[in-house]
């Protein structure tokens, strides 16, 4: 058990070595300044120890070996301040204060233990070797020293869990809660072997302590992104951003969020801590668009926020877990303008119809012809009504032919109709059987005749069915234009007789 016991010394010598090179070379660097200094008091007590158990000086080997007990409770009280800036709180000042005092008390006993034994019941002058140390009666007060001392370990200890249970979902936190846990069960194991058990000359609680500080270390400097972010600063930086972000670890789960963001939603941060990104994001779908790209065909209400994401992956120094910042740019009125420059550029602005413009892109992407149908429509006689009656009359019958279009075709699931030029109009239909559209057409025909001419909406119409897919899109359009052009042969010469004589006797005409 001794042979093992000073492997496991020589072991954690070393080990508490590894974190004050990281941390110096950090030097100049202000965060973790309570895990700093609790590394430098470990690697302290480290040189304490090699000097008590290599030194043959008597004064430096008692003096060394008393100095672990202030030690001891400068750890537990370092070790509290580090859970503090970690659990995102400040350790009171007056628990600082106490705290403070009950370590200069402390050294002023371990100082002059040699006279009053409250520690050791061993004075300088009765020292041979540094076994001594180990197998003399402890003090009067040495109780109450290790009392106070463990107190504040397991305040530290209790407040670490109590924050961890409620950070369930994020993995850094998971991986904490496990080596918290077997730190806490070594700690336990090695002071009960020390102080009830087993008479060594090897300092179990030291090797216990210096394993909870590597291992916070680890945690917290090396691997916590949350507490990497925010004691070094950054989190001040990001809160006077203008534009709102989220930070998730690498499974997406929220770490970090604006509070610009949480404010403007009517968000608490426990409600979407830990959660995932894409579930915060539900949570506010009825108020919020939040899009990768731009996508005018999507069509989002212009009552919501609309938010262009950015996503970028990042790695803090030091560490070995990496995370994403999400930017959430406000976009809401570039969203509307190119919303409304897309109407512009996609729409008919007399007819609220799709244009030209929208419709040659459409056709592009139809690949597949299978049960599609197209329909090509003249509106007949509007340079007439345009000439003789003015052009707020042919404005007239474009809207009321785009009317009826919408009407006849509304229980129509998938279908595209576009005004393609001044008296032209084209409809694309996809699984629709013929017979269903050369129902359409007679309908739509039917809703145009009137008995009264003024009110007649005389259209040409051509259609081109393809059952099969064997046509491609355009040789369809050219069938349906060719069937207009006859129909419009000879209706169109009809209306516009018509149209000539009502307006004679009307006294409107215009030579």
């Amino acid at each position: 058990m001794q042979t093992i016991l000073e492997l496991i010394l020589i072991l954690i010598l070393f080990l508490s070595v590894i974190p004050v090179i990281n941390m110096f070379r950090n030097r100049a660097d202000s965060k973790y300044t309570c895990l700093k200094f609790l590394i430098y008091s470990t690697f302290f007590w480290t040189l304490l120890i090699v000097i008590e158990r290599l030194s043959t000086n008597t004064f430096l080997i008692y003096y060394s070996g008393m100095l672990g007990y202030p030690l001891r409770l400068l750890f537990a009280s370092l070790m509290l301040c580090t859970i503090y800036q970690y659990v995102e709180k400040k350790l009171p000042k007056s628990f600082q204060l106490i705290l403070g005092l009950l370590i200069l008390i402390d050294l002023f006993l371990a100082l002059t233990n040699s006279q009053t034994l409250w520690f050791l019941k061993l004075s300088y002058s009765e020292l041979n070797t540094f076994n001594d140390l180990y197998t003399s009666n402890f003090g009067p007060l040495f109780v109450y020293h290790l009392i106070i001392s463990y107190a504040v370990a397991l305040i530290a200890i209790a407040l670490l869990f109590i924050f961890l249970a409620k950070q369930k979902g994020i993995r850094q936190y998971k991986e904490v809660t496990r080596m918290m846990a077997i730190s806490v069960l070594v700690v336990l194991i090695f002071n009960v072997l020390q102080i009830f058990f087993v008479t060594i000359n090897v300092n179990l609680t030291y090797i216990s302590l210096v394993f909870v500080a590597f291992i916070l270390y680890d945690v917290i400097y090396r691997k916590d992104m949350v507490f990497n972010i925010r004691a070094s600063g950054r989190s001040e930086i990001l809160a006077n951003m203008r534009e709102m972000y989220v930070l998730t670890d690498a499974n997406r789960r929220i770490i970090e969020i604006s509070s610009l963001l949480l404010k403007k939603y009517d968000l608490k941060a426990e409600d979407v801590i830990s959660k995932p990104f894409d579930v915060v994001a539900a949570m506010i779908s009825d108020r919020v668009t939040l899009y990768s790209e731009y996508n005018m065909e999507e069509e989002s209400s212009i009552e919501k926020d609309h938010y262009h994401l950015r996503e970028k992956e990042f790695k803090l120094k030091g560490m070995n877990e990496s995370g994403y910042m999400i930017l959430l740019y406000d976009e809401t009125q570039v969203y509307n303008l190119l919303r409304e420059l897309n109407h512009l550029s996609n729409y008919d602005t007399m007819t609220g119809l799709n244009n030209r413009n929208y419709i040659e892109h459409k056709l592009y992407d139809i690949k597949d012809t299978k049960n599609i149908g197209v329909f090509s429509l003249d509106l007949n006689g509007l340079k007439i009504n345009n000439d003789y009656l003015g052009h707020e009359r042919g404005d007239y019958l474009l809207k009321i032919l785009s009317a009826k279009l919408k009407k006849v075709f509304a229980d129509t699931p998938r279908k595209e109709i576009a005004r393609i030029g001044g008296d032209e109009f084209l409809i694309i239909t996809y699984d629709e059987n013929l017979e269903v559209l050369n129902q359409k057409m007679n309908e739509l025909l039917l809703e145009c005749e009137h008995e009264e001419i003024e009110k007649t909406i005389s259209v040409s119409v051509g259609l081109a069915y393809d059952s099969i897919g064997d046509s491609n899109i355009f040789s369809l359009i050219q069938n349906a234009d060719a069937q207009m052009y006859e129909m419009k042969s000879s209706v169109s010469k009809i209306y516009k007789k018509n149209m000539i004589e009502f307006i004679k006797l009307q006294d409107k005409f215009i030579r």
